[in-house]
């Protein structure tokens, strides 16, 4: 799991920042409800965007509440109570968190393999019952993890090429986002495009652990510095982003634009600019 796609804070207001919280914490409780509490560790704010987009696009405002919660046992905070967004954001959640752990299992040795095949028995049931609400877009993402999966054993040098899963994985994911067919196509390249920069900026920020421990990084096969891999994915991640600004333009979004406004035009900028570095939005929770 990434954590790249997050709001540029200083440019939100207050209210706008608390609905994004609400939204995130909504997240957490969703998972909890439907999947368990195993399936929150998993929480991060990629999907949060989801859930933003479907509830945005359905007209779906949801309401909110405020109590405590496991992360905030004394403070009460808002938090969104279940809507569309929120379940498709948490089924989508635990389904790349499940090929995730796949993926691991075919990749690590020893103890790190080892702990992603005691998660996936932790996550068996979560998966189970999300691949039966959502059949089609878990037969995508084991397609595309299958598919990642053979170009890394081909050694693909293609940064487009590899990326390509990933983008295809979020395309399905943001596909389910439409209200209407005529709103897919616009939703799907959107997602190829997003998922393609977050897989190159994970490449980027990722390559001195790959060399370090003999994985597939395609920035590496192509004989690349650090700087050098940086640079390159800055490159096609600045090029990806023209692609989604097209597509998300031509969405009919009827709530919550001025949170998406920022996340898809400053948040993703920013991540862009600080590839390589960890990304400082991988914490669990959003600060106060």
């Amino acid at each position: 799991m990434f954590g790249y796609v997050t709001p540029c804070k200083p440019e939100l207001r207050i209210r706008e920042w608390e609905s994004y919280r609400a939204t995130y914490c909504g997240l957490c409780g969703q998972l909890g409800r439907e999947y368990g509490f195993v399936s929150r560790m998993f929480l991060n704010y990629d999907l949060v965007l989801v859930a933003l987009m479907a509830d945005s696009l359905a007209g779906e405002m949801g309401s909110v509440c405020r109590c405590r919660c496991i992360a905030s046992p004394v403070r009460r905070h808002c938090i969104l109570q279940t809507t569309g967004g929120l379940r498709l954001a948490a089924a989508a959640m635990v389904l790349l968190c499940w090929y995730k752990l796949e993926d691991d299992r075919t990749d690590e040795r020893g103890p790190r393999a080892l702990a992603a095949s005691g998660l996936r028995l932790l996550l068996r049931g979560a998966w189970r019952k999300a691949a039966a609400a959502y059949p089609d877009l878990d037969a995508e993402l084991a397609a595309q993890t299958r598919a990642q999966q053979e170009l890394e054993a081909a050694r693909a040098k293609s940064p487009d090429q590899a990326a390509e899963p990933t983008g295809r994985m979020c395309a399905a994911i943001l596909g389910r986002c439409a209200p209407s067919p005529a709103d897919r196509p616009a939703l799907e390249r959107l997602g190829l495009f997003l998922g393609k920069i977050l897989y190159w900026l994970d490449a980027a920020e990722d390559l001195e652990t790959d060399r370090q421990r003999g994985r597939y990084n395609v920035f590496l096969l192509q004989g690349m510095s650090r700087e050098q891999a940086i640079a390159r994915a800055q490159e096609l991640c600045r090029m990806a982003a023209g692609e989604i600004a097209l597509c998300y333009n031509l969405l009919p979004w009827q709530h919550s634009k001025t949170i998406l406004d920022n996340i898809i035009f400053l948040g993703l900028a920013q991540s862009i600019s600080r590839a390589g570095k960890p990304s400082g939005a991988r914490s669990r929770h959003p600060e106060p």
